[in-house]
């Protein structure tokens, strides 16, 4: 399988999983029992560490 139809397979995957989790939501079912609070924390986490490693990968090797 080719990166191209990869990457449109697991994009494919990614909607599917928002749009049942968003039917979930209306209809008041939950896949994740997690609280707002824990939902705040987890993606205040996952945006430092996405940022950390996105700055670490582009300016690998460069110094100001």
């Amino acid at each position: 399988m080719s990166k191209e139809k990869i990457a449109v397979l697991v994009r494919t995957i990614v909607l599917f999983a928002a749009l049942l989790n968003q039917l979930l939501m209306v209809f008041g079912y939950t896949i994740l029992p997690i609280s707002e609070e824990e939902l705040s924390e987890l993606l205040t986490a996952l945006f430092t560490t996405v940022s950390a490693l996105w700055v670490w990968w582009d300016k690998k090797g460069e110094m100001p």
